[in-house]
């Protein structure tokens, strides 16, 4: 069958499935819950996709999952990507009142695309014109929060990484995974369209425990360490740096305090701090975190504080696949006008699929039919044929484009992407970054 009738074919089939999916998002929507205990969503979706006759793998790094569906011929594996977790936003609408979790991150979207692709791959049959197979993955935690909790877990061995798709990698789910795609919920644009980055920016976690001598603070202070000021001496030395970050690298510096002391009438002898350092590079990366734990330690020696830092890797920067991004912008064009899609952009949040693009082809465009800012309480899905099916739509026809003709683009992609990483070297590359002193 010609590919471009293939296409039609998968695009109508998207369209015959609105309600279900619709009705899919809205409950995963108003159900959000936070990365590695995100159960009921990933049965919801495990359920959907089991209603399609699909074998689903439970259980992948706690709350993850897995279906195959295999083409007509052999070719290689292409996986699409669908994140499970919300973010905290208690001033979301639809917030769950106990956890604060919401979809203001728009994943609901996401793996209702998900849905919504294998449906139609289902029901038209037409996996068996396509040579290779399609990975449907619901992938927990994508969102770098509770990072305190994660720690806890990681110290207790239930993880090891705090991102989803590194746990992904790290289990061997993406083993057999030739490359890997998704479709991202747009920032505040209303309008159909899709922006498709080329790069984006990742991050180290630092973790910072400033230990001083605790006096009352009234009548001897000077028997005291203030650890708040070693703090904000610090916070003051790091802000210092901020005139040698070249604009072209992306950096970018931010913490919390998430301990200030315990009680007012005494020197602070207990301050805590958690931050990221982001960039869109990971030699840039590794040489910021260098020259601000180096900062934050300054504050401590000139208050004759103590600093105890803890390092935690957090994510790569995006890379994605130039010629994955020509493959869907094409087919982009063509769903929504070539006016509506921003090719060559750079996404300057940070995403785990950035882990993943070192080690195989991998694009995360977003999408539009959304308002308000992304983790903000204004964000929703104002036109949900633009944020869901369109990015089902444009994905299933690159696939098509991909796996057809004996998968001739699929393998061109594979041929001339050279991966930063091997599975081993990014582990260890990963397990480097963690450290305590």
């Amino acid at each position: 069958m010609d590919k471009n009738e293939v296409k039609r074919l998968l695009c109508e089939a998207v369209d015959s499935v609105r309600e279900e999916t619709k009705a899919f998002a809205d409950d995963i929507g108003a159900h959000a819950e936070l990365g590695f205990f995100e159960t009921r969503t990933s049965d919801k979706l495990a359920a959907a996709l089991e209603g399609l006759g699909l074998d689903v793998k439970r259980g992948l790094a706690r709350t993850g999952l897995r279906a195959d569906m295999e083409g007509g011929a052999e070719g290689p594996k292409v996986a699409v990507i669908g994140e499970l977790d919300g973010i905290v936003c208690r001033q979301h609408p639809l917030a769950v009142e106990e956890t604060g979790a919401s979809h203001a991150c728009g994943h609901n979207l996401q793996i209702s695309a998900v849905y919504a692709m294998a449906a139609a791959l289902k029901k038209t049959g037409l996996m068996k014109e396509l040579a290779g197979s399609v990975a449907f993955l619901g992938l927990p935690a994508e969102e770098f929060i509770e990072v305190g909790r994660r720690t806890e877990m990681r110290d207790r061995g239930e993880l090891v990484y705090y991102g989803g798709k590194q746990e992904f990698v790290r289990l061997g789910v993406f083993d057999d995974i030739d490359m890997s795609m998704m479709v991202h919920a747009g920032d505040d644009a209303p309008e159909p369209g899709f922006t498709v980055p080329d790069g984006g920016n990742g991050f180290r976690i630092f973790m910072l425990r400033y230990e001083g001598k605790q006096a009352h603070a009234a009548a001897a202070p000077h028997l005291g360490i203030n650890a708040l000021y070693a703090a904000v001496a610090g916070i003051n030395a790091v802000n210092a740096l901020r005139e040698t970050f070249r604009d072209d690298d992306h950096v970018r510096v931010h913490y919390i305090i998430t301990k200030g002391g315990d009680s007012v009438n005494s020197v602070p002898d207990d301050v805590r701090l958690e931050g990221y350092v982001r960039a869109g590079s990971i030699e840039r990366i590794d040489e910021t975190f260098a020259k601000v734990v180096r900062a934050f330690k300054a504050g401590g020696e000139a208050l004759g504080a103590k600093c105890h830092v803890r390092s935690i890797a957090g994510y790569l920067p995006l890379n994605a696949s130039k010629e994955l991004n020509r493959i869907f912008a094409g087919n982009a064009d063509v769903l929504v006008g070539a006016e509506h899609v921003q090719r060559g952009t750079y996404f300057s949040a940070s995403t785990d699929l950035g882990d993943i693009a070192h080690l195989m082809p991998a694009i995360q465009p977003s999408g539009g039919g959304t308002v308000g800012a992304l983790h903000a309480k204004e964000f929703a899905a104002v036109d949900f044929d633009a944020a869901v099916l369109a990015p089902a739509k444009v994905m299933l026809m690159t696939l098509v484009d991909l796996l057809s003709d004996g998968a001739k683009e699929a393998k061109e992609v594979l041929a001339n992407f050279k991966p930063v990483y091997t599975k081993e070297e990014y582990l260890a590359a990963m397990d480097s970054r963690f450290f305590s002193e």
